[in-house]
């Protein structure tokens, strides 16, 4: 078997403290929450763990999202796998006694669970704890995997169920879009995860979710993006404007990071009355995820691990100076976190 050697003791546990908690609310519906704008990690693991949860312990589940599915492979991927998830807002939970939050913790700010008076029944994530999902009836956080969907995986297998292709493929998607095919924030159980789904899921259907379609407005912003790119000695930063799809931040960010001689890329839009961020870092003593909280502070939110990071920043109360000054002090604000203010300054793009 592909997972002799994979620990899932820790998994095994956990299944059988998640029975116990479920044992106490058998007649109830269980509204699994991924996080807004939903990636492929969490809507694979709010999928993943709804399989779990109706096959093994016979439960009623709801999957739902805040925000917006924008990005054009999420879209595939939905449509795709037909996995049954709808967006909601904060007036659906209040109809939920159950709510398990999916690859997200409660009051960071990036999905529906902001009430203090609102405890999570399950609380599922491979971010650093955050001290209210403590409340939760039964939580698993795990910084040391690289994608929330290896632990849904884990929980399969610990559970002894094959998950179906469907299931299979969104788990398998999950992981690789998370570490970036294994080479970011990878670590053992996410190899072990993923050649076990490797074994079960459609290379197919993965690769006509990884390339679907992309509308004209993608490339017009990745062009803007490009050409708005300046360089501080090793960080990229680029401020897109407004933007119509806010899943062109987070991919202009990696692309910039790939830049020669680049170790930090910040790429900022504003998308609606918010200000998107996305930052990754080729760092070995400094994490993405704390200099993206230190950059937005109480301004807005963010999170993330060492080498990604993504936050926002509300606009609705700004003024139109402010809006327009936001850019140049967050570029300023990185420089400074990152020691590099006295850098000098030259265009990815020269006009010349």
């Amino acid at each position: 078997m592909p997972f002799q050697r994979w620990d899932i003791s820790p998994s095994r546990d956990k299944i059988a403290e998640l029975a116990s908690v479920i044992a106490e609310h058998k007649q109830t519906k269980v509204f699994v929450l991924c996080h807004n704008n939903p990636d492929p990690d969490t809507l694979a693991s709010a999928y993943g763990f709804s399989y779990l949860l109706q096959k093994k312990y016979n439960a009623k589940c709801l999957i739902g999202y805040g925000g917006a599915l924008t990005r054009a492979e999420n879209k595939a991927m939905v449509n795709r796998l037909r996995i049954p998830v709808n967006r909601v807002d904060r007036k659906d939970l209040t109809a939920h006694k159950l709510i398990a939050l999916i690859d997200a913790q409660p009051l960071t700010g990036n999905n529906l669970m902001m009430s203090k008076s609102k405890r999570p029944f399950v609380v599922i994530d491979h971010h650093p704890l955050r001290r209210a999902s403590q409340k939760a009836l039964f939580y698993d956080i795990r910084p040391n995997c690289g994608a929330t969907s290896t632990i849904i995986t884990e929980y399969l297998v610990a559970a002894e169920l094959t998950p179906p292709k469907s299931v299979a493929n969104a788990l398998f998607y999950g992981i690789k879009t998370d570490t970036n095919s294994l080479i970011r924030s990878c670590r053992k159980p996410d190899q072990q995860a993923f050649n076990y789904l490797a074994s079960i899921s459609n290379p197919r259907v993965i690769g006509a979710i990884e390339k679907p379609p992309l509308p004209l407005s993608y490339f017009a912003d990745l062009q803007r993006g490009l050409a708005n790119t300046i360089i501080f000695r090793d960080v990229a930063c680029s401020f897109i404007g407004k933007v119509k799809t806010d899943s062109i931040i987070p991919e202009l960010a990696d692309i910039l990071l790939r830049l020669e001689g680049v170790k930090w890329s910040l790429c900022f839009g504003q998308f609606d009355e918010m200000m998107a961020i996305s930052l990754r870092s080729k760092s070995r003593t400094q994490r993405a995820g704390l200099i993206l909280r230190r950059l937005v502070g109480k301004t807005g939110s963010a999170g993330g691990h060492r080498e990604m990071a993504g936050g926002q920043i509300p606009m609705r109360i700004m003024d139109e100076q402010q809006k327009t000054a936001l850019p140049s002090k967050l570029i300023a604000r990185l420089l400074k976190l990152l020691k590099r203010e006295n850098s000098n300054s030259k265009p990815l793009v020269r006009n010349d």
